[in-house]
């Protein structure tokens, strides 16, 4: 422990540089939502970046959104987040993912202008009231001891700056005591050469969190006069994909003419790449034993594809642009740390590549983080009181789960300085919720990736529905205006009002009707039927009954799409809406704080040891906690209301 007396007396630099409600530590795409929530929410605060121009930085893939990415960046916004804003400004494409799968998997994705939207980020919070950013190395927590629990009380940076703070939030991403790897050419520094964090991860771990080390990596650029598109894919974006963020909905979709975007393009890795590959996997560093951290599994390095999955003979790559005004392209899905002079093979080895000039290599690169275990569901320390964390310094990666986690982070930490009450959002409530319980109560041994398939309430939680489940919330804490939110408002009213009309509204057989019928594959009806039980017909849409439905209102796509999902799913909906209250009975029932559950006669050794380290806050979380089985839950639930009298 580190306290701010004991770091005036040991460093003869220090000296107290201000008094802030809140400290973030880390601009990256947590820390710029966590300090937009804090200062939104009247919390004097100061944001620290190791470099101002790598504010908001995308290192690695230039784009925002992406399967259960896109879902995730419309909740923010729903809250009354940054990043879709942002990203709506810069995006030079965008597509809807997963069309062929149906609506409770569509995600909207954008590929970015890189430059474009870290200076867009860092002009739009430098502009922002009770917000102060200053580039400095912060390497130490300060903390005091009260009645024998560590709390928060500062920061200090390399110079002996210490700021006076209530609240921390850190969001180091992959900077924290970081090396980059290439081959056998080691660097420590964090992405792009830029500094790394050090000093901080040992501060963390002498306060008792126990830390963790992963490893993730960014595949090379190269310059676009070097490549020859006629022997790729092309990839153009669609014209009617929705903006990420809600308050720009209501006039209309975001709709940019495919001719004006930038197009991007598919290849795959030939024969003679896999040769390449295969026959230096001894200088590779991630078989020879030079990287220590854990990679991700969903998202593997080029050269783990092709020992992981032998028996493909190929892997698709995306070569995608970094922005409007600069030649970089992306390769995405061909990351590794093997040495220099082996990716110029494997990348000349590639369809349209074969002169390619490499701007950036690809590299690998390790980092610290805490093991999220230690963590409440509102992201702040079980063992640190006022110390609050977000994004790979949690195990996730992805700016986009970060960025969950930062606004999240933000909110609790202002609602605690506020002494307002905290913000958990379920599994039921957003995929950031999914996200983050599915941290705090199953940690992690690689870096988590959000995929539709870990939503078990996915119908529910779909993209175009996150202002409905997230904005009344954002609206009562106070990131949401009261104009948005009256807009918010009357959009759902609008819904509401149409639905009830197409219920009401019934046609008659007629060829009109008949043609629309047999055209969409579905039988005419033999009597009257309302608009509402057509659109509920498989290939029958709002829009083809639109010349039978002669006192149509003018309504924005918008709401269209959400009376049609609405009606379609009807059905569905109601069963995981069933599901969702069964859900909600064991998120409410609350595990005393004071339980001894080794007093619990029943719960076997392992649940024992499992529920006493994690503290689950109720039945729900304890149910999802690996090695608690069902038995386990209802000989709690039994004990819990045999002794209910003992914990009031």
């Amino acid at each position: 422990m580190l306290t701010i007396n004991m770091a005036l007396e040991e460093n003869k630099n220090a000296y107290i540089a201000g008094e802030y409600d809140a400290c973030v530590v880390g601009a990256g795409h947590a820390g710029c939502e966590a300090a937009h929530a804090l200062a939104k929410l009247n919390n004097k605060t100061i944001l620290f970046t190791l470099h101002l121009d790598s504010l908001a930085n995308l290192p690695c893939n230039p784009s925002i959104g992406g399967t259960a990415k896109g879902q995730l960046v419309r909740e923010i916004d729903a809250l009354g987040g940054v990043m879709g804003k942002v990203a709506d400004s810069c995006a030079i494409q965008m597509r809807m993912l997963n069309r062929s799968k149906g609506p409770a998997v569509y995600s909207p994705r954008a590929q970015m202008d890189r430059t474009k939207y870290s200076y867009t980020m860092k002009h739009l919070l430098e502009n922002l009231d009770n917000l102060e950013i200053k580039q400095a190395h912060i390497v130490k927590l300060l903390t005091e001891n009260v009645d024998g629990k560590y709390k928060v009380t500062g920061v200090l940076s390399g110079t002996g700056a210490i700021y006076k703070c209530k609240s921390v939030v850190i969001c180091s991403g992959t900077y924290m005591e970081s090396r980059t790897i290439l081959g056998e050419v080691i660097t420590e520094s964090g992405p792009d050469g830029l500094p790394r964090s050090m000093g901080l991860s040992a501060s963390l771990s002498d306060l008792g969190i126990p830390m963790l080390r992963f490893k993730t990596g960014t595949p090379v650029r190269v310059n676009k006069k070097s490549v020859d598109f006629t022997e790729m894919t092309r990839q153009d974006g669609e014209d009617d994909i929705p903006p990420f963020s809600f308050s720009k909905e209501m006039d209309g979709f975001k709709v940019a003419p495919t001719e004006s975007q930038v197009p991007c393009w598919s290849i795959w890795t030939t024969e003679e790449t896999k040769n390449i590959i295969t026959g230096n996997l001894d200088r590779s560093p991630l078989y020879s034993g030079i990287i220590d951290g854990i990679g991700p599994r969903y998202c593997p390095s080029i050269e783990d594809k092709f020992v992981r999955f032998s028996d493909k003979g190929r892997h698709q790559i995306f070569v995608e642009p970094m922005g409007e005004n600069t030649n970089e392209m992306y390769l995405q899905g061909f990351s590794t740390s093997l040495p220099e002079d082996v990716q110029v093979k494997m990348v000349r080895s590639l369809p349209g590549l074969s002169n390619a000039v490499i701007q950036r290599n690809a590299y690998a690169i390790e980092y610290d983080l805490v093991d999220p275990l230690t963590l409440k569901p509102t992201l702040e320390s079980k063992i640190v009181d006022g110390l609050f964390t977000a994004g790979q310094i949690n195990g996730s990666s992805g700016y986009e789960e970060a960025a969950g986690q930062g606004i999240i982070a933000g909110i609790n930490s202002a609602m605690k300085l506020l002494n307002k009450e905290e913000v958990i959002l379920d599994r039921s409530e957003a995929y950031i919720g999914v996200l983050i319980d599915d941290l705090v109560t199953k940690g992690t041994n690689e870096p988590y990736r959000m995929m539709t398939s870990r939503a078990e309430y996915r119908l529910f939680l779909r993209q175009d529905n996150a202002d409905l489940r997230l904005t009344p919330i954002g609206y009562r804490i106070g990131l949401i205006e009261e104009e948005r939110y009256k807009d918010f408002a009357r959009k759902y009213e609008q819904v509401e009002e149409e639905k009830t009309r197409l219920r009401q509204t019934f046609v008659s057989s007629s060829p009109e009707l008949d043609e629309i019928l047999i055209n969409a594959g579905s039988t005419p009806p033999k009597s009257g039927i309302s608009l509402a039980e057509l659109i509920k017909r498989p290939n029958v849409t709002y829009e083809a009954i639109g010349v039978i439905d002669k006192k149509r209102p003018e309504l924005t796509i918008s709401i269209i799409k959400a009376v049609e999902t609405d009606l379609k799913y009807e059905g569905y909906l109601k069963l995981e809406l069933d599901k969702i209250e069964h859900f909600k009975e064991l998120e409410s029932k609350k595990i005393p704080e004071a339980i001894n559950y080794e007093d619990i006669k029943g719960l076997r050794l392992e649940a024992i040891q499992k529920l006493s380290k994690l503290r689950p806050m109720n039945v729900g979380q304890a149910g999802r906690i690996s090695g608690v089985s069902p038995a386990d839950i209802n000989v709690l639930l039994v004990y819990m209301e045999a002794h209910k009298h003992d914990f009031i």
